[in-house]
């Protein structure tokens, strides 16, 4: 049974090439990596968006692939909370008119803060306003941040307005949060962060078929998504471009079958139709419990059952 019908993204501009860019353009840029697009990046975007729509401007973001930190420092690089496409996707929606993508290599990363604002936020894109995070950071070293764009907004003329910080439940929105609740398998404290629930998206693949053999069918999900919550059972919700499918996912290693290899497995409930080689979005909405190993496929599938009355009363309430 499928619920809310899924949203389609409206169309904007992904812009790589700077040169493409209309000299007299001059849109209000929300500048960061945006990865999550959680609510304190929204608090930016939507920032953005009505100062354009007070100067009768478009509101682009300026963001960088890949992530800096995966160029400066690639055994640290965060595990990222969206898959490129999911978050060029998240951008649409947020409203705002156009992505412009910097590709960041290790040359890009050489120059210094004062120089990316002179020769890319005026040169290339002729910005008239720049809308920061207050925890921003740009330019060779990091050496730039939310008080140094404000500075170089006064010596070039244009304008710039920092946000946040945001909190939400008490707790200030950032990616790191978000990716310390996620790896806790507090998917609430995760979803309050971001506004929505943390989802896992990637293409079905076939599996063992393990779960047909005990009554349950599952779509195996091989994850473009890089943040994935500890092994469990978890509560779901699978998006289809026709809805929302309520279902039951588990993520581990399938001990009772003495598996070897890490799966990602949702029996999505009432639903006969073929997935392989889709791409999908499974929501992760509560871990019920930890994976652990039964003593046989009939414990294991009496225990499921269990699972999907519990995981039925949490998708309702």
């Amino acid at each position: 049974m499928k619920t809310a019908r899924a949203r389609q993204s409206p169309a904007i501009e992904i812009i790589r090439d700077l040169d493409a860019l209309k000299p007299n353009l001059r849109p209000v840029v929300a500048l960061g990596n945006f990865d999550g697009v959680h609510l304190g990046h929204r608090a930016i975007l939507q920032t953005a968006i009505d100062h354009a729509h007070a100067e009768r401007a478009t509101a682009f973001v300026l963001t960088f692939d890949p992530l800096p930190s995966r160029v400066l420092a690639p055994a640290r690089a965060p595990q990222l909370i969206l898959a490129p496409e999911d978050k060029l996707d998240l951008l649409r929606r947020s409203g705002i008119d156009g992505v412009i993508v910097i590709d960041f290599t290790l040359e890009f990363s050489q120059i210094g803060p004062r120089e990316f604002v002179r020769d890319y936020i005026l040169g290339k894109i002729n910005a008239r306003a720049v809308i920061v995070g207050h925890s921003v950071s740009f330019g060779h070293k990091r050496a730039g941040n939310a008080s140094v764009m404000v500075e170089l907004g006064r010596e070039f003329g244009f304008a710039v307005t920092v946000v946040g910080p945001v909190k939400a439940a008490g707790v200030e929105v950032s990616s790191t949060k978000v990716r310390e609740l996620i790896a806790a398998a507090d998917l609430k404290g995760a979803s309050d962060l971001l506004g929505r629930c943390h989802f896992l998206a990637g293409r079905v693949v076939r599996g063992r078929e393990r779960g047909r053999t005990i009554g349950f069918p599952t779509a195996n999900l091989e994850p473009e998504t890089e943040c994935i919550p500890p092994d469990g059972v978890y509560a779901t919700r699978v998006i289809l471009e026709d809805g929302l499918y309520p279902s039951i996912t588990n993520i581990g290693m399938r001990p009772t079958f003495a598996e070897v290899q890490r799966s990602i497995e949702a029996h999505i409930f009432d639903f006969d139709r073929e997935l392989y080689g889709m791409r999908i979005k499974l929501e992760l909405v509560e871990r019920i419990r930890p994976e652990r190993k039964f003593d046989s496929a009939a414990a294991l599938s009496k225990q499921i059952a269990i699972d999907i009355r519990r995981v039925k009363e949490i998708l309702v309430s």
